[in-house]
């Protein structure tokens, strides 16, 4: 049987807010727009024609293996799957530090690899080296689109035009009274409230097929309005005809003035009984925002990272020579999950040189056993503004939500090794941007973890 690989990015999958327009996934060299749009979180499956000999797996992930490094026992892993400091790594699989080199050989190999369409499903009867699917996809008729309109539709690029005329929930219908164009989902509100929609009388007059706009007209002439008594909010039971009413109005003067100073007296003991419960209200908000203070200083941010020497550290970058730093491991909570960031100052992968990249990982800790698992909480990296008036700050936030399905299992699940693969944010900000975040040849990242849905061991 064909065997199946999630492709995911150089470090980071669909679990990041994405660009506009696309997804991207990346597997060295070859980059993938994935034909689903961003509201649709599908990876694309790489569908190999023959097995996979294990010498081109990963022992860490257990997929073929991505920008592949080699250790001197031997042993291949990906390049997010194994930490690298300087040009030295520690084998996980015999535990040997040894130095690790690009293997070329391997990723050759393994772009020659015969696979399927990834839209196979969709009966595309294409077949061809790994390398060339990336220009297959983007021309693909059976591929898979979310419609752009936001129907949460899927259809088949060929089907295109008829989608958007006939089935979209989200296509233009004209209203037959008003002539209005409204989306087809909306037409059932739009009748409740369009103004040129004939109705009739709600008091029961016989008035039928009036438009909805002149019936405001009308009520105040209808022979069967004003049926009940004008105090009837203030406990009056009385109802009549028009004629009679106003002969009721006249009749009971004391009657009805008994009734306002009832409700008087009540709304003066509903007024006195509110503003005691709203002095105590205030008194507890202020308590509250006391605790909320101290706690969000306690405990705000599960991580401020300060880097230091970012001048020195960009160069080495810049070289190669240390293309990642990583931060010190911090946890989500007293006995939450164990993590750490890791920065590339000069970029990452195909933005290399462009962006600045800062991943998250998730480190094998001591309460792992206790945690549920996959982690799908919220995650918050923000590159912090060191301007000295602090309502003039502008963080640089970005936002990742991680979900949970088979082809992030390397990096959500529970580790089984030390650390998982990364995942984050590959575009954080254009590298002269972070320049302007510099002062003191240091810049600060913070990590945040949404806490909220976690169980409190």
């Amino acid at each position: 049987p064909p065997s199946v690989l999630l492709l995911p990015s150089y470090y980071s999958l669909f679990l990041l807010l994405p660009p506009p327009h696309s997804l991207w996934h990346r597997m060295d060299s070859v980059l993938i727009d994935s034909p689903l749009s961003v509201d649709h979180h599908s990876n694309i499956d790489v569908i190999f024609a023959n097995p996979i000999d294990p010498s081109l797996l990963c022992p860490v992930c257990h997929q073929a293996v991505r920008s592949p490094l080699k250790l001197p026992c031997g042993h291949k892993f990906c390049q997010q799957c194994i930490a690298v400091e300087g040009s030295t790594a520690t084998c996980l699989v015999c535990q040997k530090p040894g130095q690790a080199v690009a293997d070329k050989a391997t990723q050759k190999i393994v772009q020659s690899l015969q696979v399927f369409c990834s839209f196979q499903h969709n009966d595309c009867k294409w077949e061809g080296q790994l390398k060339d699917l990336p220009g297959h996809v983007a021309m693909c008729e059976q591929r898979d689109i979310v419609c752009p309109r936001g129907c949460g539709g899927v259809y088949e690029k060929k089907n295109e035009e008829t989608h958007f005329a006939t089935e979209c929930g989200k296509r233009n219908e004209t209203c037959e009274y008003c002539k209005k164009e409204v989306s087809a989902k909306g037409m059932a509100v739009h009748l409740k409230v369009c103004l040129s929609v004939p109705v009739k009388c709600p008091n029961q007059c016989g008035l039928e097929n009036v438009k909805r706009e002149e019936l405001a007209d009308h009520l105040p002439s209808c022979p069967l309005a004003g049926n009940a008594c004008p105090f009837a909010e203030w406990g009056c039971d009385y109802a009549g005809g028009r004629q009679i009413l106003q002969k009721h109005i006249k009749e009971e003067p004391i009657r009805h003035l008994t009734y306002l100073c009832d409700g008087v007296i009540e709304l003066k003991a509903m007024l006195a009984f509110m503003q005691l419960n709203t002095e105590k209200m205030i008194r507890t908000i202020g308590t509250l925002e006391s605790k909320s203070s101290n706690l969000e200083k306690m405990y705000g941010a599960q991580l401020v990272w300060r880097i230091d020497n970012v001048n020195q550290r960009l160069n080495e970058a810049k070289s190669g020579a240390r293309s990642t730093i990583f931060s010190p491991p911090f946890v989500s909570s007293r006995h939450g999950y164990k993590m750490c960031l890791s920065a590339c100052l000069h970029g990452d992968g195909p933005v290399r040189g462009r962006y600045f990249s800062v991943y998250v990982t998730i480190l094998r800790g001591e309460f792992d056993s206790l945690l549920q698992w996959p982690f799908v909480h919220k995650i918050t990296v923000s590159l912090m503004d060191q301007n000295a008036i602090e309502k003039d700050r502008v963080n640089i936030d970005y936002v990742i939500r991680p979900t949970a399905g088979r082809e992030n299992k390397t990096f959500l699940d529970q580790p089984i090794s030390e650390r998982n693969a990364s995942f984050g944010a590959q575009k954080l900000c254009l590298l002269e941007t972070m320049h302007s975040y510099i002062q003191d040849d240091s810049i600060f990242l913070k990590c945040i973890i949404d806490t909220e849905t976690m169980p409190i061991l």
